[in-house]
Formats: C-alpha cells, structure tokens, sequence
C-alpha cells in the first residue's frame, strides 16, 4: 500500500535536511532552521522530531559562538519542557552542556554536583538510565574533553577523550550530524596537545585523523563553517612536528578565518592557542597580546569565568 505522506513525516524530513544546511550554509544563520521546524513538529503532533529541533538549535548555538548569556535562556526553557514531557533522554543530552556554561561564566564550578533545582526550578537527578546510551555518553565525554581543554585540565582532556574514542570509532564518523563537526574538530585538538604533552603517538594519530575529517568538510561543505576550524587543527599538527614557522602562519589564519566567519569562540581559543604555542616555544613577550586578546574574546562570547582564567598569563 502506497504510503500517505504526512505533516509528521515532513517534519522528520525537515529535520533530517537542516542537519545538511547547516554543513553547507553559514552555520549562523542555519541554525534559525531548527526553530522553524520545530513549531511544525509540535503543530503535527511529531515529539521526537520537535525534541530533537530543540535540543540541536541550543546545542550548535552554543558551539557555533552564539552570545552565552542568550544561548543559556534558551536552554533553560528547553530543560523546564523536557522535565514536562519527561523526555529525560534529551535532558541528559542538554544537561552537561548547560552545566559547562555555568562554568564559563562563572555561575559555578567544576564540583557542583546534584540537581538542577536551583537553576530552572524543576527535578533533575544525575546520573539516571538515559545517561547510560552510547549518545549521552559521547555528549559527556565531549563535554569534559572540551573543559579539560580550555581550562587546561590534562588529566580531565586525556581520559574524557580516550574514552570518547574507545566508544567512537573515528573512522565510522560521516560527518552527517552537525554534532560531529564540533565533537571531531575538538577531539582533534584534544588530541595534539595531550599527544605532545604526553608523547602519545596513538593520539598524535587520532589528531590527525580528525584534522583529515574537517579538512574534507572545506572542499566538500562549506569554507565558511570549516576553514577556521582546519587551519587550527593544522597548526596544532606543525606545532607537534615542531614547524613552528608554518605553524605560526596558521595560528594567524585561524584567528582571521574565525573571525571573519563569526565563530566567537572558536576566534577566542585560536588566540588562546597560539599564546600557548608562543609560551612553550619559549617566546613569553610574544604571547601576552595573543592571550589577552583572547581574553576579550571570550569576554565577548560571555565566558567571563574563562576570561579571568587567562590573566595569570599577562
């Protein structure tokens, strides 16, 4: 029997096609598409789908650079109608997401543990059956790989990333899902830096895996989305290999890339790296401006906490 097409089955088709604008759009404005959907998803009775639009609109707002303090709001009321709907799967997708922007701003710590009444005024435990599916895990994983990074806790990046990949085989990733542009881009930063902290050539390996992946995305995607992100990633590979002429002019590609593509954050932690690459090459003087203008950089994303982190550094 011919199968009747249907407002829900449009909204799964919908939902499926944002995930493509997003590699081939500017990534910014894309992102818009997510919210459209979702009113029709809800209109047509398609949860799932309305779910998932709300879940990816706040996640690639927050890693795409949007201001933090917006970005958080909208969190907030999207975890208030997954406690309604008891879609806890979604929430511990949300979850640690918002808790690292609390952190970046500086509404709390990294030991803050428990519920998240005090945040949006409803029931949350940690730690429940949702948080046991291999996509929740990824989430969290990535979520600490990425905290670990930016404020530099190695221990944190080296084991939250290795088990990002003990469960995630980087080669099986096709970069479909917009989750796998920033889950691999970082994974691959991650990786040269607790490489060639630890000289670990299993994640030098990986590292470079990951940089193959997004260099892919700038010829066949979108310069726009990828080209700051591969130019970082290229950097932090000469870096390793100790080309540190060439990696200098990639350093200042990727700020430029960055910034002329309006990725705040990722404008930020270029100039976070390059003063890094500056500092452990011996070149202190050399790396004062780039971490204050990273600092003024994150200051503008709203990561303030992340901000002040910076100043021991000039």
């Amino acid at each position: 029997m011919k199968r009747i097409p249907s407002i829900a089955h449009d909204s799964e088709i919908m939902y499926y096609s944002a995930h493509t604008k997003l590699r081939v759009e500017p990534m910014q404005s894309a992102i818009e598409s997510y919210n459209d959907i979702y009113k029709v998803a809800m209109a047509s009775g398609a949860a799932r789908f309305a779910f998932g639009c709300s879940f990816m609109y706040d996640y690639c707002r927050f890693w795409s650079g949007k201001k933090l303090d917006v970005v958080m709001k909208s969190m907030k009321e999207t975890m208030k109608q997954m406690v309604f709907y008891k879609n806890f799967v979604m929430l511990a997708l949300e979850e640690p997401v918002f808790r690292l922007s609390l952190r970046l701003t500086g509404q709390s710590d990294e030991h803050q543990h428990g519920d998240l009444t005090n945040v949006f005024g409803e029931f949350y435990r940690e730690g429940g059956a949702s948080t046991k599916l291999p996509m929740v895990m990824l989430t969290i994983c990535f979520v600490q790989f990425y905290e670990g990074l930016v404020f530099r806790e190695v221990d944190k990046a080296r084991d939250s990333v290795q088990k990002y990949i003990s469960i995630q085989d980087l080669s099986a990733v096709n970069m479909s899902n917009p989750g796998d542009f920033f889950r691999i881009f970082y994974a691959g930063l991650v990786s040269f830096w607790i490489g060639r902290e630890k000289n670990d050539r299993e994640l030098l390996r990986k590292g470079t895996e990951c940089k193959d992946k997004i260099e892919k995305l700038v010829v066949s995607a979108s310069t726009w989305n990828f080209q700051n992100k591969a130019y970082l990633l290229q950097a932090e590979a000469q870096f390793c290999e100790r080309n540190f002429d060439v990696a200098e002019t990639l350093y200042d590609a990727a700020i430029f890339s960055s910034k002329t593509h309006k990725f705040l954050n990722e404008e930020a932690l270029a100039y976070e790296l390059a003063g890094h690459f500056y500092l452990e090459t011996g070149r202190k003087d050399k790396s004062v401006p780039y971490f204050m203008q990273a600092s003024e950089k994150y200051n503008e994303w709203g990561a303030v906490a992340k901000a002040v982190s910076l100043s021991k550094y000039f």
